[in-house]
């Protein structure tokens, strides 16, 4: 079924319901083709605390996350959205009483989380990179680069089932807590946690290589994508924006000459000059250096000289999945329908 050439608004919900954090959107569809974001919100409710060692969800972690669904639920009655799409990911994939969980979360809100498999996450997160991007020739590596570890997917924009995922135990957290506590940070500290990464990255970026040639035998154009806060922050260094805003970071290119200078200059700042550096976020001047080297190794392991940002991801897939889904659209990695630009 083709797009509808004077569709009605129509407004969707999406809740990506993680580990640490629920985050909600609503976007509304207008003209059939363009989604305009409405309302988004996140909160911090930690539902993997206590997660070790039986591999349960506790009961505080479990109010915390159901008071958050609750309280989305009632936004989303109000604004009338006509779709909700539910995904539970991190540790309800793990959790010995996921079933209780996501039974009470229902009872609770009237929603149904979905239990998406990491195969599911990656395509739909996949499907929210490709969202806010101008178009990409050949195979797409999206890297998502955490506290404790970076997860990569490997697609083809026009291949929608075809998508291979990896993760490895390396962030930016954990290379700062084992290498990185001076302030700042000596020489060979630096030079100690840059092998580490090369040692750690080399097995993962084999894989990463293997599955780029699965998807295209004949050698493909490649493009870099980046997404989290690392890749986020130094974007917003570079345009030094004090007022951060996601549309201005979506697509931005990052050099990595330009990489490789920035990790010089955090290597050699104190936390208090970092603080006033334009575009840092507060809060992240102790990680953005372990960040930056792991995404300039990141590129060196890969051999390529550039990368894309994007600030989106699941929950913009999430969102977009259940629009298609809605109006009985083909199930495309890339989505027929479109973000409005903002302006500014």
């Amino acid at each position: 079924m083709g797009l509808p050439r004077s569709t009605p608004s129509l407004r969707f919900g999406a809740i990506d319901l993680g580990s640490h954090t629920i985050r909600l959107l609503v976007g509304e569809l207008k003209g059939g083709r363009v989604m305009e974001p409405l309302h988004g919100d996140r909160r911090v409710t930690r539902l993997a605390q206590g997660f070790h060692p039986d591999q349960s969800l506790k009961e505080p972690a479990m109010e915390r996350s159901l008071r958050v669904l609750e309280e989305y639920a009632r936004v989303l009655k109000t604004m009338r959205t006509r779709t909700i799409a539910c995904g539970a990911t991190g540790v309800l994939r793990r959790a010995r009483n996921k079933e209780e969980f996501l039974h009470r979360a229902h009872q609770a809100s009237g929603i149904s989380p979905r239990l998406l498999s990491e195969q599911d996450e990656a395509l739909l997160s996949a499907k929210g990179v490709l969202s806010v991007l101008p178009p990409c020739s050949g195979v797409v590596v999206l890297f998502d680069l955490g506290g404790s570890s970076t997860e990569f997917t490997v697609v083809h924009p026009l291949q929608h089932q075809k998508v291979s995922c990896t993760s490895v135990f390396l962030g930016a957290a954990t290379t700062t807590e084992r290498f990185l506590q001076e302030d700042p940070p000596g020489k060979d500290s630096l030079n100690q946690a840059a092998a580490h990464i090369i040692s750690t990255l080399k097995p993962t970026l084999e894989r990463v290589v293997r599955n780029i040639h699965d998807l295209s035998p004949s050698s493909p154009p490649i493009t870099l994508v980046g997404t989290a806060g690392t890749v986020t922050t130094l974007a917003a260094m570079k345009l030094k924006m004090t007022d951060y805003r996601a549309h201005r970071v979506n697509g931005l290119t990052l050099e990595r000459d330009w990489i490789a200078q920035q990790v010089e200059e955090l290597a050699s700042s104190t936390l208090e000059q970092r603080r006033r550096m334009a575009g840092l976020e507060k809060g992240r001047e102790d990680i953005i250096l372990g960040g930056a080297l792991v995404v300039q190794k990141i590129l060196e392991g890969l051999h390529l000289d550039r990368m894309v940002v994007t600030d989106a991801g699941l929950l913009e897939g999430l969102l977009l999945d259940g629009a298609q889904r809605a109006l009985e659209l083909p199930e495309t990695l890339l989505s027929p329908l479109t973000w409005h630009t903002q302006k500014g």
